[in-house]
Protein backbone atom coordinates (compact mmCIF):
# COMPACT_ATOMS: atom_id res chain seq x y z
CA UNK A 1 0.00 0.00 0.00
CA UNK A 2 2.30 3.20 0.17
CA UNK A 3 1.92 6.99 1.64
CA UNK A 4 0.72 10.86 6.00
CA UNK A 5 -0.51 13.39 10.43
CA UNK A 6 -0.49 10.57 13.81
CA UNK A 7 1.51 10.17 17.17
CA UNK A 8 0.94 14.19 18.30
CA UNK A 9 0.39 15.47 21.69
CA UNK A 10 -3.10 15.86 23.78
CA UNK A 11 -6.31 14.51 22.37
CA UNK A 12 -4.99 13.78 18.79
CA UNK A 13 -1.99 11.50 20.00
CA UNK A 14 -3.87 9.91 22.64
CA UNK A 15 -6.79 8.94 20.34
CA UNK A 16 -4.41 7.79 17.46
CA UNK A 17 -2.14 5.26 19.65
CA UNK A 18 -5.69 4.31 20.34
CA UNK A 19 -6.52 3.97 17.13
CA UNK A 20 -3.34 1.29 16.63
CA UNK A 21 -3.69 -0.31 19.38
CA UNK A 22 -7.09 -1.54 18.17
CA UNK A 23 -5.82 -1.98 15.08
CA UNK A 24 -3.26 -4.54 15.91
CA UNK A 25 -5.13 -6.45 18.29
CA UNK A 26 -7.52 -7.07 15.65
CA UNK A 27 -5.37 -7.56 13.40
CA UNK A 28 -3.33 -10.69 15.77
CA UNK A 29 -7.06 -11.92 16.12
CA UNK A 30 -7.49 -12.14 12.61
CA UNK A 31 -4.00 -13.90 12.31
CA UNK A 32 -4.80 -16.22 14.39
CA UNK A 33 -7.95 -17.06 13.15
CA UNK A 34 -6.38 -17.51 9.78
CA UNK A 35 -3.28 -19.51 11.05
CA UNK A 36 -5.34 -21.57 12.40
CA UNK A 37 -7.67 -22.28 8.96
CA UNK A 38 -4.41 -23.54 7.32
CA UNK A 39 -3.42 -26.22 9.99
CA UNK A 40 -7.21 -27.52 9.66
CA UNK A 41 -6.91 -27.21 6.04
CA UNK A 42 -5.87 -30.93 4.75
CA UNK A 43 -7.25 -30.88 1.28
CA UNK A 44 -5.70 -28.89 -0.67
CA UNK A 45 -2.33 -26.71 -0.98
CA UNK A 46 -1.99 -22.87 0.08
CA UNK A 47 -3.41 -20.54 -2.55
CA UNK A 48 -0.92 -18.49 -4.00
CA UNK A 49 -0.39 -15.32 -6.62
CA UNK A 50 1.75 -14.53 -8.51
CA UNK A 51 2.83 -10.89 -7.70
CA UNK A 52 0.92 -8.21 -9.51
CA UNK A 53 3.05 -4.93 -10.23
CA UNK A 54 1.33 -1.84 -9.03
CA UNK A 55 -1.30 -4.13 -6.65
CA UNK A 56 -0.18 -5.48 -4.09
CA UNK A 57 -0.68 -9.44 -3.50
CA UNK A 58 -2.77 -11.08 -1.48
CA UNK A 59 -0.94 -13.75 -0.62
CA UNK A 60 1.58 -13.74 1.98
CA UNK A 61 5.04 -13.93 0.64
CA UNK A 62 8.51 -14.18 1.89
CA UNK A 63 10.68 -12.03 -0.55
CA UNK A 64 12.71 -9.03 -1.56
CA UNK A 65 11.78 -6.68 -4.17
CA UNK A 66 13.34 -3.80 -6.01
CA UNK A 67 11.53 -1.26 -7.51
CA UNK A 68 12.16 1.61 -9.92
CA UNK A 69 9.65 4.32 -10.38
CA UNK A 70 10.52 7.02 -13.23
CA UNK A 71 7.52 9.95 -12.84
CA UNK A 72 6.74 12.57 -15.29
CA UNK A 73 4.13 14.91 -16.28
CA UNK A 74 3.81 16.81 -19.17
CA UNK A 75 1.89 19.59 -18.28
CA UNK A 76 3.82 23.55 -18.14
CA UNK A 77 5.57 22.47 -14.49
CA UNK A 78 6.74 19.46 -16.28
CA UNK A 79 7.97 17.10 -13.22
CA UNK A 80 10.90 14.77 -13.22
CA UNK A 81 10.45 12.43 -10.44
CA UNK A 82 12.85 9.39 -10.10
CA UNK A 83 12.15 6.44 -6.86
CA UNK A 84 14.17 3.56 -5.78
CA UNK A 85 12.29 1.34 -3.43
CA UNK A 86 13.19 -1.54 -1.57
CA UNK A 87 11.01 -3.66 -0.12
CA UNK A 88 11.39 -6.96 2.23
CA UNK A 89 8.56 -9.12 3.08
CA UNK A 90 8.56 -12.16 5.29
CA UNK A 91 5.71 -14.68 5.80
CA UNK A 92 5.49 -15.97 8.97
CA UNK A 93 2.81 -19.01 7.58
CA UNK A 94 0.86 -19.09 4.77
CA UNK A 95 -1.92 -16.40 6.57
CA UNK A 96 0.36 -13.87 8.15
CA UNK A 97 3.53 -12.02 6.60
CA UNK A 98 5.01 -8.30 7.53
CA UNK A 99 7.09 -6.33 5.14
CA UNK A 100 9.00 -2.85 5.34
CA UNK A 101 9.32 -1.18 2.74
CA UNK A 102 12.11 1.73 1.96
CA UNK A 103 12.22 4.44 -0.59
CA UNK A 104 14.63 7.04 -1.79
CA UNK A 105 13.38 9.63 -3.87
CA UNK A 106 15.26 11.92 -6.78
CA UNK A 107 13.08 15.11 -7.95
CA UNK A 108 14.85 16.55 -11.44
CA UNK A 109 12.38 19.02 -11.78
CA UNK A 110 11.43 21.75 -11.74
CA UNK A 111 14.43 23.12 -11.79
CA UNK A 112 13.31 25.22 -8.47
CA UNK A 113 12.23 21.92 -6.25
CA UNK A 114 14.98 19.81 -7.12
CA UNK A 115 15.67 17.67 -4.26
CA UNK A 116 16.77 14.21 -3.42
CA UNK A 117 15.96 11.86 0.05
CA UNK A 118 14.60 9.15 2.31
CA UNK A 119 10.82 8.71 1.63
CA UNK A 120 8.53 7.68 4.49
CA UNK A 121 9.35 4.20 5.21
CA UNK A 122 6.05 2.01 5.56
CA UNK A 123 5.26 -1.24 7.66
CA UNK A 124 2.52 -3.23 6.38
CA UNK A 125 0.88 -6.07 8.29
CA UNK A 126 -1.28 -8.59 5.89
CA UNK A 127 -3.50 -11.60 6.93
CA UNK A 128 -5.26 -13.91 4.62
CA UNK A 129 -7.56 -16.39 5.43
CA UNK A 130 -7.94 -20.11 3.37
CA UNK A 131 -11.03 -20.72 4.22
CA UNK A 132 -12.56 -20.67 0.45
CA UNK A 133 -8.80 -21.58 -1.28
CA UNK A 134 -10.45 -24.58 -2.42
CA UNK A 135 -12.45 -22.59 -4.26
CA UNK A 136 -9.67 -20.04 -5.66
CA UNK A 137 -11.26 -17.06 -3.50
CA UNK A 138 -8.87 -15.74 -1.21
CA UNK A 139 -9.80 -13.21 1.31
CA UNK A 140 -7.76 -10.92 4.06
CA UNK A 141 -6.88 -7.74 5.01
CA UNK A 142 -4.28 -5.82 6.93
CA UNK A 143 -3.09 -2.34 8.12
CA UNK A 144 -0.23 0.05 6.58
CA UNK A 145 1.54 2.35 8.38
CA UNK A 146 3.91 5.49 6.68
CA UNK A 147 6.20 6.99 9.17
CA UNK A 148 7.33 10.53 9.18
CA UNK A 149 10.92 9.89 8.27
CA UNK A 150 11.15 11.98 4.36
CA UNK A 151 11.32 15.80 4.94
CA UNK A 152 8.90 18.83 5.11
CA UNK A 153 11.64 21.42 3.83
CA UNK A 154 12.49 18.87 0.86
CA UNK A 155 8.70 18.28 -0.29
CA UNK A 156 9.30 14.49 -0.04
CA UNK A 157 7.59 12.03 2.59
CA UNK A 158 7.05 14.35 5.61
CA UNK A 159 8.97 14.72 9.01
CA UNK A 160 5.81 14.61 10.70
CA UNK A 161 2.67 13.33 9.82
CA UNK A 162 2.18 9.69 10.10
CA UNK A 163 -0.36 7.58 7.94
CA UNK A 164 -2.36 4.96 8.59
CA UNK A 165 -4.36 2.53 5.95
CA UNK A 166 -6.31 -0.24 6.70
CA UNK A 167 -7.17 -2.19 3.65
CA UNK A 168 -9.30 -5.09 3.14
CA UNK A 169 -8.42 -7.35 -0.04
CA UNK A 170 -9.61 -10.32 -2.22
CA UNK A 171 -7.97 -12.80 -5.16
CA UNK A 172 -9.06 -15.20 -7.15
CA UNK A 173 -7.54 -17.47 -8.98
CA UNK A 174 -8.37 -20.33 -12.41
CA UNK A 175 -6.19 -22.08 -14.13
CA UNK A 176 -3.95 -19.33 -15.74
CA UNK A 177 -6.25 -16.34 -14.67
CA UNK A 178 -5.82 -14.67 -11.78
CA UNK A 179 -7.81 -11.51 -10.19
CA UNK A 180 -7.07 -9.39 -7.14
CA UNK A 181 -8.91 -6.16 -5.93
CA UNK A 182 -7.75 -4.30 -2.65
CA UNK A 183 -9.43 -1.29 -0.92
CA UNK A 184 -7.77 1.12 0.82
CA UNK A 185 -8.74 4.17 3.66
CA UNK A 186 -5.89 6.20 3.91
CA UNK A 187 -6.19 8.48 7.11
CA UNK A 188 -3.61 11.31 8.43
CA UNK A 189 -2.49 11.98 11.73
CA UNK A 190 -0.16 14.35 13.69
CA UNK A 191 -1.11 17.33 11.91
CA UNK A 192 0.65 20.81 12.91
CA UNK A 193 -1.99 23.50 13.36
CA UNK A 194 -2.90 24.70 10.30
CA UNK A 195 -2.12 21.83 8.34
CA UNK A 196 -5.88 20.35 7.30
CA UNK A 197 -7.01 16.34 7.91
CA UNK A 198 -6.30 14.46 4.81
CA UNK A 199 -8.33 11.12 4.07
CA UNK A 200 -8.96 9.58 0.61
CA UNK A 201 -10.18 5.84 -0.36
CA UNK A 202 -8.37 4.15 -3.35
CA UNK A 203 -9.28 0.70 -5.53
CA UNK A 204 -6.87 -1.07 -6.75
CA UNK A 205 -7.63 -3.83 -9.57
CA UNK A 206 -5.06 -6.28 -10.94
CA UNK A 207 -5.99 -8.85 -14.16
CA UNK A 208 -3.22 -11.52 -14.69
CA UNK A 209 -2.90 -14.26 -17.46
CA UNK A 210 -0.02 -16.50 -17.68
CA UNK A 211 0.14 -16.22 -21.28
CA UNK A 212 3.17 -18.76 -21.17
CA UNK A 213 5.12 -20.79 -18.36
CA UNK A 214 7.65 -18.20 -18.09
CA UNK A 215 5.78 -15.05 -19.33
CA UNK A 216 2.69 -12.87 -17.62
CA UNK A 217 0.34 -10.44 -18.79
CA UNK A 218 -1.54 -8.05 -16.67
CA UNK A 219 -3.39 -4.36 -16.82
CA UNK A 220 -4.26 -3.04 -13.72
CA UNK A 221 -6.19 -0.09 -12.64
CA UNK A 222 -5.83 2.21 -9.54
CA UNK A 223 -8.14 4.69 -8.29
CA UNK A 224 -8.25 7.24 -5.65
CA UNK A 225 -10.90 10.02 -4.40
CA UNK A 226 -9.78 12.55 -2.21
CA UNK A 227 -12.47 12.46 1.46
CA UNK A 228 -11.14 15.00 3.10
CA UNK A 229 -8.47 17.80 2.56
CA UNK A 230 -7.55 20.60 0.33
CA UNK A 231 -8.45 18.22 -2.29
CA UNK A 232 -11.46 16.68 -1.64
CA UNK A 233 -13.80 15.21 -4.04
CA UNK A 234 -10.97 14.99 -6.73
CA UNK A 235 -9.77 11.52 -8.28
CA UNK A 236 -7.02 9.92 -9.76
CA UNK A 237 -7.54 7.44 -11.97
CA UNK A 238 -4.11 5.37 -13.55
CA UNK A 239 -4.11 2.69 -16.18
CA UNK A 240 -1.31 0.22 -16.19
CA UNK A 241 -0.65 -2.65 -18.69
CA UNK A 242 2.47 -4.39 -18.03
CA UNK A 243 4.28 -8.11 -17.84
CA UNK A 244 6.45 -10.23 -15.57
CA UNK A 245 9.06 -12.57 -17.18
CA UNK A 246 10.94 -15.46 -15.51
CA UNK A 247 13.88 -15.34 -17.22
CA UNK A 248 15.77 -18.70 -15.53
CA UNK A 249 14.48 -22.36 -14.84
CA UNK A 250 14.54 -21.09 -11.20
CA UNK A 251 11.56 -19.29 -10.74
CA UNK A 252 12.23 -17.29 -7.38
CA UNK A 253 13.62 -14.62 -9.55
CA UNK A 254 11.62 -12.53 -11.81
CA UNK A 255 11.74 -9.61 -13.45
CA UNK A 256 8.41 -7.46 -14.59
CA UNK A 257 7.77 -3.80 -16.25
CA UNK A 258 4.60 -1.37 -16.02
CA UNK A 259 3.77 1.54 -17.69
CA UNK A 260 0.96 3.84 -15.35
CA UNK A 261 -0.90 6.18 -17.46
CA UNK A 262 -2.90 8.54 -16.49
CA UNK A 263 -6.26 9.91 -16.58
CA UNK A 264 -8.99 12.34 -16.61
CA UNK A 265 -7.60 15.32 -14.07
CA UNK A 266 -3.81 13.34 -13.87
CA UNK A 267 -3.92 12.77 -17.74
CA UNK A 268 -1.00 14.58 -18.14
CA UNK A 269 0.97 12.26 -15.25
CA UNK A 270 2.74 8.91 -16.49
CA UNK A 271 5.11 6.68 -14.99
CA UNK A 272 7.58 3.86 -15.61
CA UNK A 273 7.62 0.72 -13.33
CA UNK A 274 10.78 -1.72 -12.94
CA UNK A 275 10.61 -4.48 -11.16
CA UNK A 276 12.69 -7.66 -9.51
CA UNK A 277 11.80 -10.05 -7.24
CA UNK A 278 13.05 -12.72 -5.57
CA UNK A 279 11.23 -14.99 -3.49
CA UNK A 280 12.63 -17.47 -0.98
Amino acid sequence: MSRPNLFGSGYHGAQSRRLILIAALFLTQVSGMSAQEHEDDHDHDHLHFSHPLVTESPSPDTKLRLDYIGLRTSDPIGVRENTFRLEGEYSFNHSVSLAVVTPFISRTAPATERASGLGNIELSLKAASLAFGEHGLLLGGGLSAALPTGSDAKGIGSAHIVELEPFVDAGYKRDAFELVGFAILSSTFHRLAGEATERSLTFNFSTLYKIQSRFEGMIEVTTARALAGPESGLQRTFIAPGCKVYPFTNRNLMFGASVELGTGVVRDTHALLLSAFYHF
